[in-house]
């Protein structure tokens, strides 16, 4: 009966917080209209603008923060009312970008006046921040996520907060308070998650630049559906403080703030400016002083760059080899030299990864959603982590069957301190193993898929988890890693599909979630060594440069 009358409170809530959020938004919505269209002349002539000409626009004084403000709030209220992106305007942005234009000064800095999306599960003073959960409603956060802190230092607008899948735990991007946000090229598909909010919103013209966080490909995997560029650095370069996490003390599988872009231009700005000078370790004494070391970045000779098109555990979908292979070919007309290199026991450090994000055997999981609206994509998840554990190992026989690789999923291999540590040494054995090659090879970057299909449709991410071993990787290596868009799903490659393997349930429904995806975005992932950011982005850039120019010359 307490139960009951719990989620009965908690429905109410929403329903509430609901119609507040509708009322907000159309205030703004009059106050940008006053009368006229929201997308006037002279606000889509500041969204075409690309974004460092929209910088030099701002810091030059032809542009100021508040009409760019106007004109990226009225371009988000309408892809928001298409895509169901954007959870809550930010109230305070107006206010800061006024104060922006106070003194001319702050045109020295290095985002001045850039309109900044901010991921739901980042603080922002006097904001929720739900995950997507009911229970976490009119908990206002009494203050700025460090990241939020140090882009608003820098000069850059925080103007919205964006859509999450409930718990955070699906690369699906819905959930009971704000419903399910759809991938902008293709309504029909999902635009990933757990940051699918961002970057549905930048691939529908309505941010620049966003902040996302990265558990297992949180930033990548819905950048690579949207056609859009994320980077993820390595765990503690930029602060977590303020970034609400579902699992708190999870260890072995290392969480990181990452942006998201239009360009790798803006993404290498946005970073750049967040490491900048003392900013961040003043912000958060506990992260290295670390600052952005720009004769990395500058550097002018040819990279070394590995390269794979299958890690041997989760086979690629034709357009996503092809997405490979063009960046490859590409990268070496460029005069970059590229060497063949695919991480050996991907397999083992799968099952080790696995072992690491149920350590708790669900239970972190299971009490967080108590008494919540489930959401399909975690429901069959709860259930599962609710069982009893030989319930759980009845269930993981009958997978084992049809896919080895879900059942991998429904291991105990962790179910106490002892397991966990030894987990915990063979994933140091690995990654110096790892190192050790890569040293070997003298690579500066790795080249690989970003995903193993294009953008699937919403029912399907649940279904097929074990996808995320091309990105989860590495958040259990934590070498940093980024997304650049590199080409369209084609009808070569809906042909060809007819040629990937089924072996695996999981294969099946890759093939099935592909067809009739004719125009999705593909992009690759690129991958650097630890607190080597600068190398990755030198490398993110090369490539997008490489890009052009190879279509430049067809």
């Amino acid at each position: 009966m307490q139960c009951s009358k719990t989620k009965e409170k908690l429905q109410e809530a929403v329903e509430q917080r609901r119609k507040e959020v509708r009322a907000a938004l159309d205030k703004l919505e009059a106050s940008l209209s006053a009368g006229a269209e929201l997308l006037t002349e002279e606000r889509l002539a500041i969204l075409a603008l690309p974004p460092d000409i929209l910088l030099h626009r701002l810091k030059e004084g032809h542009l100021t923060p508040t009409a760019v403000l106007r004109a990226f709030q009225a371009k988000a209220m309408v892809v928001t009312y298409r895509i169901n992106c954007v959870t809550e305007f930010i109230p305070q942005a107006e206010d800061w970008a006024s104060a922006l234009e106070e003194d001319p000064q702050n045109r020295s800095l290095p985002l001045y006046g850039l309109p900044v999306s901010i991921k739901e599960n980042f603080e922002v003073e006097g904001m929720d921040t739900t995950l997507g959960l009911a229970k976490y409603l009119y908990q206002p956060a009494p203050r700025h996520a460090a990241l939020v802190q140090v882009l608003r230092l820098q000069g850059a607008v925080p103007f919205c907060k964006t859509n999450v899948p409930q718990s955070l735990v699906s690369y699906r991007c819905s959930n009971p308070v704000w419903g399910e946000t759809l991938n902008p090229v293709d309504t029909q598909r999902t635009c990933g998650g757990s940051s699918g909010g961002e970057a549905a919103l930048v691939g529908g013209g309505g941010s620049v630049l966003g902040v996302g966080s990265d558990v297992a490909g949180s930033v990548r995997i819905p950048a690579h559906f949207c056609g859009v560029v994320a980077v993820k650095p390595t765990s503690g370069r930029v602060s977590s403080r303020g970034l609400a996490k579902c699992v708190r003390g999870a260890v072995g599988v290392e969480s990181a703030p990452g942006l998201l872009g239009r360009d790798v231009d803006i993404v290498v700005a946005g970073l750049q400016a967040v490491l900048e000078g003392e900013h961040m370790h003043n912000v958060d004494p506990t992260l290295p002083p670390l600052s952005w070391r720009g004769h990395l970045f500058a550097e002018n000779r040819p990279l070394r760059v590995g390269w794979y098109d299958h890690d041997e555990v989760f086979p690629v979908t034709p357009g996503c080899r092809r997405a490979v292979t063009e960046a490859r070919d590409a990268l070496a007309a460029a005069g970059h030299t590229l060497v063949p290199f695919t991480p050996a026991g991907v397999r083992r450090a799968w099952r080790l990864l696995t072992a690491c994000f149920t350590a708790d055997q669900g239970q972190t999981s299971v009490r967080l959603l108590e008494n919540e609206q489930l959401d399909q994509a975690v429901e069959t998840n709860r259930q599962l982590m609710s069982a009893p554990r030989f319930v759980r190992a009845v269930v993981r026989q009958v997978v084992s069957r049809k896919s080895p690789l879900m059942a991998d999923l429904l291991r105990s291999d962790t179910s106490s301190s002892y397991q966990l540590w030894r987990v915990l040494g063979e994933r140091k054995d690995y990654i110096d193993d790892l190192l050790e090659a890569w040293k070997a090879n003298q690579l500066d970057v790795l080249l690989c898929p970003a995903f193993p299909m294009p953008a699937p449709k919403p029912s399907y991410p649940t279904r097929i988890m074990a996808a995320a071993v091309t990105t989860a990787l590495y958040n259990y290596l934590d070498f940093p890693a980024g997304v650049v868009p590199v080409t369209h799903e084609s009808e070569d490659d809906q042909a060809k599909l007819a040629e990937y393997p089924t072996d695996d349930l999981m294969f099946e429904l890759v093939k099935e979630a592909t067809a009739e995806a004719v125009g999705l975005p593909i992009g690759v992932q690129i991958v650097g060594l630890p607190w080597q950011e600068e190398v990755l982005c030198r490398a993110m850039k090369a490539l997008q440069d490489a890009l052009a120019s190879a279509k430049e010359a067809k």
